[in-house]
């Protein structure tokens, strides 16, 4: 379980500061007092994907990992540009429906994308086989 958050945690960090760095770098385009609650919502990122990767289902470790993350994209994506209305947050003006819809649908690519990293970090802490009694005794 604890493989499992770290490897989520640790790349929705480094998500959030190339976020950041991206937002720093597009200031002159919007004033930063705008988005609070796209800077709210970085802040619990890493929580959210480590208790995300401590719920994949067994059968899906670690080959199925990127599908998950896909999974939590979308439902993410949806609540974000639907019921949060963050484009109109953001941007101070509305959004077509086909417009929010591929941000959905590249907002899950995307996130299929970064949990394919995460099913990377999880595979590398995860500690190599043990070798047993009977193949010890061969060599």
């Amino acid at each position: 379980m604890l493989q499992r958050f770290v490897s989520g945690s640790a790349i929705a960090g480094l998500t959030i500061a190339c976020a950041v760095f991206g937002l720093i770098a597009a200031t002159p385009m919007f004033a930063l007092q705008k988005p609070y609650l796209l800077p709210l919502t970085w802040c619990f990122m890493p929580v959210v994907w480590g208790v995300w990767a401590m719920l994949t289902p067994r059968s899906w470790m670690p080959n199925r990992l990127p599908l998950w993350g896909a999974i939590l994209g979308l439902l993410l994506s949806l609540n974000a540009a639907f019921v949060l209305n963050m484009p109109k947050q953001v941007f101070g003006d509305y959004m077509r429906i086909r417009w929010r819809l591929a941000g959905v649908i590249g907002i899950s690519i995307g996130y299929y994308l970064l949990w394919m990293i995460v099913r990377l970090v999880y595979r590398a802490l995860t500690p190599a086989e043990p070798v047993h009694k009977e193949f010890k005794a061969a060599a």
